[in-house]
């Protein structure tokens, strides 16, 4: 085995309290288990928004009837299981280099942020 792959074992098994190790940025191929953050049809009809959108639609009842106070830890949850997921769940943004395609995973403060408005926005049907 090279010592790439030791080292690339080491750093996913450093601790158990800290999060998998993935790539988060330069990614040119946007998984199952991707977010593409954005508006329109292109990031709508994408897997992972897809499937995103039903995890929300699974805690929509418990979204609404938490407390003011509560909805922000209901948010945490979902996206504490999207990124639980094997390969982890990433919310991606388009990179700001305009002569690339590539996208990156935004901080961790714009996946809360994006959770709720899916919760609210979530359709019945």
């Amino acid at each position: 085995m090279s010592s790439s792959n030791n080292s690339d074992n080491n750093a996913n098994n450093n601790n158990n309290n800290s999060p998998p190790k993935y790539q988060t940025t330069d990614i040119t191929q946007p998984g199952a288990n991707d977010i593409l953050c954005g508006r329109g049809g292109g990031t709508n009809a994408h897997p992972g928004n897809i499937k995103f959108r039903k995890l929300v639609a699974a805690h929509k009842l418990r979204y609404l009837a938490a407390s003011k106070s509560d909805k922000p830890g209901v948010a945490r949850d979902v996206v504490r299981e999207w990124r639980a997921m094997d390969p982890p769940g990433r919310f991606l943004a388009k990179s700001d280099k305009s002569s690339s395609s590539s996208s990156s995973s935004p901080s961790r403060r714009r996946s809360h942020e994006k959770t709720p408005g899916s919760s609210r926005n979530c359709g019945t049907g």
